[in-house]
């Protein structure tokens, strides 16, 4: 009867789910989510005052820019602290340890912080594209004009939520074995920029970066200059793209991390 309760796959998903659960309350209860969320709103709010500054693009447009990438750059920063300091303060204070030493493989223990970490970038996604959407709105009726059909602001925001998810896992990858926070976060943001500039990857010896994961491809500002929505084989083929990077690294960090000594 105990075997039964502790393997199988509905018991590895509780695991997984109370770990996530766990995570997504210890971050909320460090408010660096919150202090990020209200500096991208009020960068996202302070847009219209800023479109001065836009050299003569259309006031949406720029709104629209200028908000999706205060969601890109706010939450990839969010991706990489948020990751590194959950993982690594539960290491350094020995709390892994208590959670490790009951059933609970070391794969699960990643897959909930990960989890948890995803559900966190979620919902600051969603609290700044509520505020840009208002925003937006409110600039449109007033001007009556229209940026773009709500699908196309739907889809490119989430490209940010991909881009900014897959940044989180690449950090995830180096928390794995990395002995400090510092330099989680830090690794993990290099990590980022590094495929942020994966695009300009020509031969020789930088080749080898193409192996890397493309951060450019997540570029939702093209998808609303583009002004309809894009294809359904795309977005699907750019899931699996998101999905299959993902994927590897929660696995690099699984294997790096079931090596470990405490």
């Amino acid at each position: 009867m105990s075997d039964t309760a502790h393997h199988g796959p509905a018991a590895s998903l509780r695991r997984i789910r109370l770990i996530a659960g766990h995570t997504l309350g210890a971050a909320l209860h460090q408010r660096l989510a919150l202090l990020l969320a209200i500096t991208g709103a009020a960068l996202v709010l302070g847009a219209r005052w800023l479109r001065d500054f836009n050299f003569g693009a259309a006031e949406l447009k720029f709104i629209a820019d200028f908000g999706l990438g205060a969601i890109g750059f706010f939450g990839t920063l969010l991706a990489a602290l948020a990751t590194a300091q959950l993982f690594c303060s539960e290491i350094e204070s020995r709390a892994a340890d208590c959670v490790l030493t009951r059933p609970v493989r070391r794969w699960e223990y990643l897959t909930g912080k990960f989890a948890g970490v995803v559900a966190l970038l979620t919902l600051f996604v969603l609290t700044l594209v509520i505020v840009l959407g208002v925003v937006l709105a409110v600039r449109e009726s007033q001007l009556g004009a229209t940026l773009a059909p709500l699908p196309v602001f739907l889809q490119a925001c989430a490209l940010q939520w991909l881009k900014i998810t897959l940044v989180a896992a690449m950090t995830l990858f180096v928390c794995s074995y990395a002995g400090s926070a510092l330099f989680a976060s830090c690794a993990g943001l290099l990590l980022a920029l590094v495929a942020q500039l994966r695009g300009f990857a020509g031969g020789g010896s930088w080749a080898w970066l193409r192996v890397w994961p493309d951060l450019g491809l997540f570029d939702g500002e093209a998808l609303l200059a583009a002004g309809h929505p894009a294809s359904g084989g795309w977005l699907l083929s750019l899931a699996g793209y998101w999905a299959a990077y993902v994927l590897l690294f929660v696995a690099l960090a699984s294997y790096a991390f079931k090596r470990r000594e405490f």
